[in-house]
């Protein structure tokens, strides 16, 4: 029989060190031939795993992604397979359509359904082999990368409050074939796989596959290679985190003038992945154009959950804007705007109008305390307030007249008082 073996030591450091947690291992089991040996070795192993840990479950989970006509027939497998094998399985099914990019789009509905159903300390088991660990790594040198992106997958990364571990990563496609025609396995056979027009197959059928027929071996050398760039990667990256702190504000923002000029785009990088951004090195040129050029300005990137926003040679990464919240003020009650909240603490005199906070006035001109008037478009260029915030500054107005904005401006006439908490996840800076 070949030999395919689970390492019980490196599973054993995923395990609670407390024996009074509830754990189940999972299994992501599509019913291809990875995954079927996957599923067949735990199996086999289970005495050995129950004995490390008291009380562990194990389960398989089935995604229905519902694109092919044999999807439903694989669901059936799949339940043969487990009934057979005395395991649990959930089948979640999910809809993917109208998306630029179904490979994305399918991975990221898979994930959505493993954190639905994975629980504190639950380990997830997927079968990813030392050929997908070739193919990554050569996907990702064709489309640009870097030192951690030749690290290629890791072996094992948290999933909210679980732990996702790749238990074959160093065994070849030809060794978990050879292990699953020795114990007789059934699996199903996804035709997607065949199509080159997806860049992975092309990869696999079309480069690693004739590299394999001269170098046998091949595919678990690059696997080698990218863990060792991972371990590589985790010295550079304690030394990186180093260097950044010492470039970063108090603020978190970063200070572009003291990046080496020739190191600006990898201390960017740097930058946004330790903020868990990832940019491909095509979209990391045209952020680098956007932030070096246009200097006087205050250009903004608009990403799918983040902003970056140059300001005074420092880069800033803001969370999305939203739409102000406006309302009635009631006194010695706090008010939740976008971003903060605000708390009037002076009580209206008998007739007096209640206080509003309104939108960003435009065309609005404000008295100083002087005696001079001041456009509010130049006053809030004169107290530096950022872009970002200039529509989110709590605007105050008693019977159609502008009497406050927030605690930075008072009209001379108004007598009223205020506590205004700015929040911390939209940064306000004056510098």
């Amino acid at each position: 029989m070949a030999v395919l073996t689970l390492d019980l030591n490196a599973l054993k450091q995923f395990l609670p060190r407390e024996n009074n947690r509830a754990v189940t291992i999972w299994v992501a089991y599509s019913g291809g031939l990875d995954s079927e040996a996957l599923l067949h070795l735990v199996a086999s192993e289970l005495e050995s795993i129950e004995s490390l840990y008291k009380g562990i479950r194990l389960s398989a989970i089935h995604v229905h992604h519902g694109v092919s006509e044999h999807a439903d027939s694989w669901v059936e497998h799949c339940k043969t397979s487990c009934a057979a094998l005395g395991i649990p399985l959930i089948v979640e099914k999910v809809v993917i359509e109208g998306v630029a990019s179904f490979e994305n789009a399918a991975r990221e509905a898979r994930y959505e359904v493993f954190r639905k159903h994975l629980q504190m300390n639950d380990i997830l088991l997927q079968a990813h082999h030392a050929n997908d660990q070739a193919e990554t790594v050569l996907f990702r040198l064709e489309r640009g990368t870097g030192l951690k992106g030749l690290g290629g997958i890791p072996s094992s990364r948290p999933l909210a409050d679980a732990i996702i571990y790749r238990p074959l990563l160093n065994c070849s496609r030809f060794h978990i074939e050879q292990y699953a025609y020795s114990c007789n396995l059934k699996w199903i056979e996804d035709e997607s796989n065949q199509d080159q027009a997806y860049r992975r197959n092309f990869l696999r059928h079309s480069v690693i596959n004739p590299w394999q027929n001269n170098n046998p071996d091949i595919s678990i050398r690059l696997a080698a290679n990218a863990s060792r760039i991972q371990k590589e990667w985790q010295v550079v990256s304690r030394l990186v985190g180093q260097a950044l702190n010492s470039m970063c504000n108090d603020d978190g923002s970063l200070d572009l003038n003291l990046l080496p000029e020739d190191e600006q785009s990898y201390w960017i990088s740097a930058y946004l992945n330790k903020k868990n951004i990832s940019f491909t090195s095509p979209q990391t040129q045209a952020l680098m154009g956007m932030l070096f050029s246009n200097v006087g300005k205050q250009p903004e990137y608009v990403g799918a959950y983040f902003r970056l926003a140059r300001r005074a040679h420092r880069l800033y990464v803001l969370p999305l804007d939203r739409a102000p919240l406006l309302g009635k003020l009631t006194p010695n009650e706090w008010f939740n705007c976008a971003f903060g909240r605000i708390k009037v603490t002076c009580a209206l005199e008998r007739g007096e109008s209640p206080l509003e906070l309104r939108e960003r006035p435009k065309g609005q001109v404000l008295e100083l305390k002087n005696g001079l008037h001041r456009p509010l478009k130049k006053w809030l260029h004169d107290q530096k307030i950022p872009t970002w915030w200039r529509d989110h500054l709590p605007y105050i107005y008693q019977e159609g007249t502008l009497v406050a904005i927030g605690d930075l401006w008072c009209h001379p006439d108004w007598n009223g008082a205020l506590i205004w908490e700015k929040g911390t996840d939209l940064i306000f800076c004056s510098d």
